[in-house]
């Protein structure tokens, strides 16, 4: 990246253009760690929509914020997010989980839709279907369309270019 790089062209560098490369390995293998960039810039778009940087156990402004742009269902963006962003941030794949003998799965396929849907597969049994390429879409176009927002974060503020003489 060259010194003095806008917002925007760190952004493409260090964010588009590796998830676009992503897809060129074969049979959608790429397609975890695209989900997990687009997972991060989600979090990072929202939480500077909300102004709610800071993570405290209580703070859901980010996730109400995200799930109605999206148009999920609150809760169910609740359930996605820890099936997907904790289970791919935290372990490189996503989750099974269990709430009130629920049990909820996951489905990766580019054939799916870039906005989590839940289907029922049998009595007390879910999975949350997402196209990881669609879904690195949309959060890449809120950017955008909002690219402002990339001065706006307050403390993951964005990384700086500096030549190897300071």
């Amino acid at each position: 990246m060259k010194t003095g790089a806008t917002y925007w062209e760190r952004f493409e560098g260090w964010f588009i253009e590796p998830i676009n490369k992503l897809k060129e390995c074969p049979e959608g293998d790429g397609g975890f760690l695209a989900m997990s960039a687009a997972l991060f810039l989600c979090e990072r778009y929202y939480r500077t929509i909300t102004n709610t940087h800071e993570y405290t156990k209580d703070n859901l402004a980010f996730k109400k914020s995200a799930a109605n742009d999206l148009g999920v269902d609150e809760n169910e963006f609740k359930i996605f997010w820890i099936i997907y962003r904790h289970g791919i941030q935290h372990q490189g794949m996503p989750k099974k989980y269990i709430d009130k003998g629920v049990t909820y799965g996951w489905r990766m396929d580019d054939s799916f839709n870039g906005i989590p849907e839940f289907e029922k597969i049998e009595d007390e049994k879910f999975v949350i279907k997402i196209n990881p390429w669609k879904f690195a879409d949309i959060i890449k176009n809120k950017y955008k369309n909002n690219p402002e927002i990339l001065e706006k974060a307050t403390v993951h503020t964005f990384g700086e270019v500096f030549s190897n003489n300071k």
